[in-house]
């Protein structure tokens, strides 16, 4: 199979193709990608034909442009029974698309088959014939998170609260917008305190520890941390999923601890996922370089490995020695970056995100094989039916929606 971004590719090169902006380089590579297979032509014609746009004209409805959609609808219903004015109708498509506000092209792989689908991304997701999400509405919480202060005080924190929360022992913390900030205080205190923040299901937030150090939280993640920084060095309690800018202090480093691995740097960034339901933690280094090592490693006084950019160390679930492996730094940087980019992923895996993301709890009927391999992208901050819609589209399961619980079943049933 040819990598996924080939076919984000042409995926590209289809839409370009529907709404008449493609240039002569980009027509040949579309031309020569239909002539080396015949999956590929009919796939094309597929997706380039009235009948299939009469039928997915749903996926890219915007009210700013109904009169150019009535038009277009117009157009292919009369293509149906004269098919003498296929050219005009195929510039009419063209036209009215490029006014339109044109579908994202997105990919979804499973197993040996694939499928390019033309996605809008919608308020109220994208529901295709027959579907049983036409009324589900799920959306993430968003900037949504609760910090423990160190007397075990909770204060609630949301993406329309601004307030500054002031410690025991004077710091005055600013909660500004989406993200909160700690001040960096020259004067050490004898006593450490530690606050916590927690992101819910659903959630995500911002942290600048007083030291300038920036973490960013996914959904279902908590962060324990100093108020001030005291000792030789700056360590924090991860669980979950965090994002890490590092500011530099060579005399200072800085320790990121889960439940199964530490990780030592001096400054530079990094992702780190430990959540205790996957099967297994993961760093993955983005810039600079880190040390990780295992909670049995340190006990054992191995030195554990060594990052470079690019690089990921994995623990795998019953496992005691780390694996070091080449990474997809936009797909593990996506979550960050507001995106869900799956690229030969399990169905297990993406369900547990879907489920954190959106606060949803998921089951699978007992024949559903939970290894089958996905590959797409879709923007985070999006009713959950459009992903779910183009999983179905695949043709291998399908899904219902009873309340908060998705249920995923083979396809067919």
């Amino acid at each position: 199979m040819k990598h996924p971004e080939t076919y984000f590719k042409i995926a590209s090169l289809i839409t370009k193709f529907l709404d008449g902006s493609l240039s002569s380089e980009e027509s040949g590579v579309l031309n020569e990608w239909i002539d080396e297979n015949k999956k590929h032509q009919i796939l094309f014609e597929k997706l380039t034909s009235p009948d299939y746009l009469q039928d997915h004209l749903h996926y890219w409805e915007n009210d700013n442009t109904a009169k150019q959609w009535e038009l277009l609808e117009t157009a292919l219903k009369e293509n149906r029974t004269d098919h003498s004015q296929e050219t005009s109708v195929k510039v009419l498509i063209r036209k009215s698309l490029r006014y339109a506000a044109m579908a994202v092209p997105v990919i979804l792989l499973c197993g040996t088959g694939w499928y390019f689908v033309h996605y809008k991304n919608g308020k109220k997701g994208a529901d295709h014939p027959g579907s049983s999400l036409a009324n589900v509405y799920i959306m993430p919480k968003g900037k949504v998170a609760q910090l423990v202060l160190g007397n075990g005080k909770v204060v609630n924190l949301n993406n329309s609260l601004k307030e500054t929360i002031t410690e025991k022992d004077g710091t005055k913390v600013n909660n500004g917008k989406n993200s909160l900030s700690y001040p960096n205080s020259n004067t050490k205190s004898k006593e450490t305190i530690y606050n916590t923040l927690v992101v819910p299901r659903g959630g995500e937030y911002e942290v600048t520890l007083s030291d300038g150090t920036k973490v960013w939280l996914n959904a279902a993640s908590s962060l324990r941390f100093p108020v001030q920084f005291n000792g030789n060095e700056r360590k924090v309690f991860l669980t979950g999923e965090g994002y890490f800018e590092v500011s530099k202090d060579a005399a200072h480093p800085f320790v990121v601890n889960t439940n199964k691995m530490d990780v030592t740097v001096l400054g530079t960034s990094f992702d780190v996922s430990a959540y205790p339901d996957d099967p297994g933690e993961r760093t993955v280094l983005n810039t600079g370089s880190v040390r990780v090592n295992t909670v049995e490693g340190i006990a054992r006084r191995n030195d554990g490995v060594i990052l470079k950019p690019g690089y990921e160390a994995v623990l795998s679930e019953n496992e005691n020695n780390l694996r070091t492996n080449t990474a997809n730094m936009e797909s593990v940087l996506a979550w960050k970056n507001g995106m869900f980019i799956f690229e030969g992923e399990p169905l297990g895996s993406i369900m547990r995100k879907l489920s954190r993301w959106y606060n949803v709890n998921v089951k699978f009927d007992n024949d559903t094989d939970t290894g089958l391999h996905f590959t797409g992208r879709i923007k985070r901050f999006e009713n959950i039916t459009g992903l779910l819609n183009l999983m179905e589209l695949t043709g291998k399961v399908k899904f219902s929606v009873v309340g908060n619980e998705v249920v995923v079943n083979p396809a067919g049933e």
